[in-house]
């Protein structure tokens, strides 16, 4: 078990340290006036920021766009669908533009998604048809989207279509 990770600034009588428990996940404060402790108080992480009012974007976490995409006839399912990756909003808009003046909705599928600063997933575009089915025969299973494959979402998708 390693120590946790602190900074401090001050004088030898009147102080002020900061520490990181990475094992309990929480900012501790520290401080100290004319050699007498003062009483720790701890942060747990995840409310330290957010009370701050301090985004994880603050920090430079890049955004990464997704685009998924395939035909109604042969879905793969789940990363086999993944067609794009982008770090800036505007050529991930551009790709799913072309793909969706490309494609019939009734033809195949595609999907405009990003992963937000704190590893979640959110769709923010969607065409095609919403559960893919054989003229003839309807499939046993519904088929569904990339993302929702990965992370289970909810069966319904609302179309959204950029402008």
């Amino acid at each position: 078990m390693g120590r946790a990770k602190r900074m401090s600034g001050g004088t030898r009588s009147t102080g002020l340290g900061i520490e990181y428990v990475r094992k309990r996940r929480v900012v501790r404060l520290v401080g100290w006036h004319a050699d007498t402790p003062i009483q720790p108080v701890e942060i747990p992480i995840d409310d330290l920021c957010p009370g701050l009012g301090i985004s994880p974007q603050d920090f430079g976490v890049a955004q990464q766009f997704l685009l998924f995409a395939g035909s109604h006839r042969r879905p793969l399912g789940g990363l086999r669908d993944l067609v794009g990756t982008f770090h800036d909003e505007e050529g991930a808009w551009a790709a799913f533009r072309r793909l969706r003046q490309a494609h019939p909705a009734a033809q195949g599928w595609a999907e405009l998604a990003i992963i937000d600063a704190t590893g979640h997933v959110h769709q923010l575009a969607w065409f095609g048809l919403h559960q893919a089915e054989e003229p003839d025969e309807a499939p046993a299973v519904p088929r569904r989207t990339a993302s929702q494959r990965l992370h289970a979402a909810d069966s319904y998708l609302r179309a959204v279509t950029p402008s």
